[in-house]
């Protein structure tokens, strides 16, 4: 065994001589006593001996901050483990236990000093919890966000590193090549992320773009390394920072400013990462044992963060990717934890004999079936501990105990009949207590299913936590993980609904600025903001709030209210330009004045971390810009109350009823309802547009097709649809310029016949179809004799399948 350790030593000694831009060098500590078997003076007060259970015991080990941060080594001591009550008001100055994520413990980790595991943000999320931990007590643990004010950024005003890669290649990127590739390259003999060194330009330029700050290069992490922390220079440090400071400004030079409109009446800006993390504000958290949020983005490590040592964390293997705004996707393979660490899911559990396994998910599809082994703590598809699965479109639990076999069975699942596993985002949630037994949760829901209250009993302590498979690879589960949480106590019905109200997810509250446009310092209008997918933001629910917690001293009308985008108000997605928010003189402004309960989803143009965003406004307080092109009345919005709607999705059976209303074609015709009973469980469940992903549209073309191919094929419905159209001829005289509104303005009449304000334009929907004909009409004199008849039933699908019939 002691040669085993030999080379282990020996490779650790080499890796602490290539530092890289995460990871701060100390001197090498003193001797001293375990820090796990503390033996000093006994804790003076109930704080500190909650400060030593919940944090000092955590990090005061050898291979943690106890390897530095002890009496006669690195101040401050917080470790120390001569005293607990000299570490305690060592530690008080360096945690806010209001806000447990601003703690500097918390901020010095997510920066790279130090941290025990490959992720920077895996040790500042598990650091953050065991703050938590020591803020709050076990009845009232409950995370919570608190609101600080942004920094001030005038629209406009910055700067945004370019998607190509050219500036970087041509001033940064040799420097880096030069002088840091035997450590931040991926194939370093000593690799140290992130790999802004590699020999890939593109991916170097990717690693690169945090570290990089135009509006403010000295600021860069590259020039601070060198000029502040002395990180490896290659001559001397100050020559070397302004080096490379040079580099940084040459960058800098070459990016203009974005013009802003001066008529617009615009807030502060903001970009993505000045918001306040909202990712788990308000979860119920306590008696939580493992969790992981997804958040690395990278790598094949997903950290377990519950601050519950050891940390389970999840090796991936196979195909598995992950997923903007946290999660992985698994199409084959599986996330799983190694027996040693696992063990403590058994130990935590049959202590207090509950539990709680708590996802959000988005199955991949309908018809996995085995069951599919989403989340399992087991040893094979016929020894388990516990299992959550999926069969077709049912939940399944699985669990050992005294009423069931080493396989969990009989299994517990949701009813066939209810159809409430759908291909979309859920939030399930399993409950195991001996007097209530088995409870399954859909979105906040208890799904109504019932077992017999039994003990758990005879669990292994040998198996592994895994996600996405069993562990002999025979229950693969195809879909993505946004979220996973174990407790070892059965949460209630109200803390299963406080956490799926709370969502899933990288979020953000971004406070833009208008303090001065209502003249009240330290006024923002506050949205929820997330990364909606790769290609877009959700804005959320905007409302007013002032820090100082001041209310209005007179009345406030706001209106025209636009997101702006890089300098420009976006094209698209402006829900709140036709609204006018009336707020009284007198509203307290101390929690927020909500404007609206609507969303929106606009458009990435640089990517999140160069996106800047603002608001502009038709009218704030005396302030206007008088807009144009606005033709439909402006709806009045008293803050007081809830007049505004949320944009949401129809479901399944209204999506269902809308089609066979607009078409005419009945529902229970065999040509839509075999489709429909195919497909039923892919389409929306959910109304929430946050639970939308891109199967649902592939669900609801299909659906559509099946619709107007049956009225298309109807010659009764076709003639009442079109009465002047000759389909029997060919597409050149059919659609030709002369011919082709009498199939295009029915067709819009049919299936638009409401056109609402929110709608498409006729004329751009026209403009659409009058392409897509063209295009279908060209079969160069090769046409089938039922061309035109096809062309008409693509058109009709391309307008009954889009947003007009999906969004509420």
């Amino acid at each position: 065994m002691k040669l085993f350790l030999l080379p282990l030593l020996a490779l650790s000694l080499l890796l602490a001589g290539c530092g890289g831009a995460e990871v701060e060098q100390n001197p090498p500590p003193p001797v001293q006593e375990d820090n796990v078997n503390y033996t000093g003076p006994a804790p003076q007060t109930a704080d500190i001996q909650l400060f030593k259970l919940t944090l000092w015991d955590n990090i005061a080990a050898g291979n943690r901050c106890g390897a530095c941060h002890v009496a006669g080594n690195t101040a401050p001591f917080f470790a120390r483990n001569d005293d607990i009550n000299l570490a305690y008001a060592a530690a008080t100055p360096l945690v806010n236990l209001a806000d447990p994520a601003q703690s500097l413990l918390v901020t010095k980790l997510a920066g790279g000093h130090n941290c025990w595991q490959a992720s920077d943000s895996a040790c500042a999320d598990t650091m953050a919890q065991w703050v938590r931990n020591w803020a709050n007590s076990t009845d009232t643990q409950s995370a919570t966000v608190t609101l600080v004010a942004p920094p001030v950024r005038e629209p406009g005003a910055s700067k945004a590193l370019p998607d190509d890669a050219t500036l970087f290649g041509g001033s940064v990127y040799p420097l880096l090549r030069q002088h840091c590739v035997n450590c931040h390259a991926p194939d370093a003999a000593q690799t140290q992320s992130p790999f802004f060194a590699d020999s890939d330009l593109a991916a170097a330029y990717q690693a690169s773009r945090k570290l990089i700050n135009l509006d403010s290069p000295e600021l860069s992490r590259f020039v601070a390394r060198l000029a502040g922390e002395f990180h490896n220079c290659w001559s001397t440090c100050d020559d070397d920072a302004a080096t490379m400071l040079a580099a940084v400004r040459q960058i800098a030079d070459s990016v203009e400013l974005s013009e802003l409109d001066p008529a617009l009446v615009p807030s502060k800006a903001l970009r993505l990462d000045d918001g306040v993390v909202a990712s788990s504000g308000g979860r119920f958290e306590a008696n939580q044992i493992a969790f992981y949020q997804f958040k690395a983005g990278s790598g094949a490590i997903a950290y377990d963060t519950s601050g519950v040592e050891p940390a389970a964390n999840l090796s991936l293997q196979g195909d598995i990717g992950w997923v903007t705004g946290w999660g992985i996707q698994i199409n084959s393979g599986r996330a799983q934890a190694s027996t040693q660490n696992s063990n403590k899911l058994a130990r935590l559990i049959s202590a207090t004999g509950e539990m709680t396994v708590e996802a959000w998910v988005v199955p991949a599809n309908v018809t996995q079936q085995g069951p599919a082994a989403i989340v399992s703590y087991a040893g094979s598809s016929t020894e388990r501990n516990f299992t959550l699965g999926q069969t077709q479109y049912n939940y399944n639990f699985l669990l050992r105990s005294a009423a069931t076999d080493f396989a969990g069975l009989p299994a517990l699942s949701t009813a066939d009949a209810d159809q409430l596993l759908q291909a979309t985002l859920q939030h399930v949630v399993l409950t195991q207590d001996p007097v209530n037994g088995r409870r399954i949760y859909i979105n906040g829901q208890d799904s109504a299913v019932r077992d017999t209250a039994e003990a758990i009993r005879n669990w292994d302590d040998s198996y592994a936590l895994i996600v996405g498979n069993e562990a002999n690879g025979n229950r693969q589960w195809q879909g993505t993980m946004r979220l996973l949480a174990i407790h070892n106590k059965a949460l209630t019905a109200a803390q299963i609904q406080q956490n799926y109200t709370v969502g899933v997810g990288q979020k953000f509250y971004l406070l833009f600025g208008v303090g001065e446009l209502i003249n009240l310092p330290d006024s923002y209008i506050v949205f929820e903001v997330a990364q909606f997918d790769n290609y877009s933001y959700l804005f959320n629910s905007p409302y007013l709030v002032n820090l100082e917690g001041r209310s209005l001293p007179q009345a406030l009308t706001i209106s025209g209210m636009a997101i702006g985008i890089n300098g420009q108000e976006a094209v698209t997605g402006q829900s709140w330009l036709k609204q006018r928010f009336n707020l009284a003189s007198g509203t307290a402004l101390s929690e927020g004045a909500e404007l609206s309960a609507q969303g929106t989803i606009i458009a990435a143009e640089q990517g999140a971390a160069s996106d800047e965003f603002f608001l502009s406004f038709g009218r704030i307080g005396e302030l206007e810009n008088v807009r144009t092109g606005i033709s439909v009345p402006v709806q009045q919005i008293t803050a007081s109350t809830r007049e505004s709607s949320d944009i949401g999705l129809r479901t399944f059976a209204e999506i269902h009823a809308s089609m066979s209303a607009l078409t005419g074609v009945a529902q229970e015709q065999s040509a839509v309802a075999d489709i429909y009973q195919t497909i039923q469980r892919q389409l929306p469940a959910a109304e929430a547009i946050d639970t939308f992903v891109s199967a649902q549209q592939m669900a609801i073309t299909q659906l559509a097709i099946a619709y107007c191919n049956a009225a298309i094929e109807d010659t009764s419905l076709r003639q009442s649809w079109f009465p002047a159209a000759d389909f029997s001829a060919s597409p050149a005289i059919t659609y030709s310029q002369a011919n082709r509104p009498l199939v295009v303005q029915p067709l819009l009449n049919r299936l638009m016949p409401l056109s609402p304000a929110s709608s498409a334009s006729p004329a751009d929907v026209e403009a659409e179809l009058d392409a897509l004909i063209t295009r279908l009409s060209t079969c160069s004199g090769a046409c089938s004799s039922d061309r035109s008849l096809t062309i008409a039933k693509a058109a009709c699908t391309a307008v009954l399948a889009s947003a007009e019939l999906l969004v509420q």
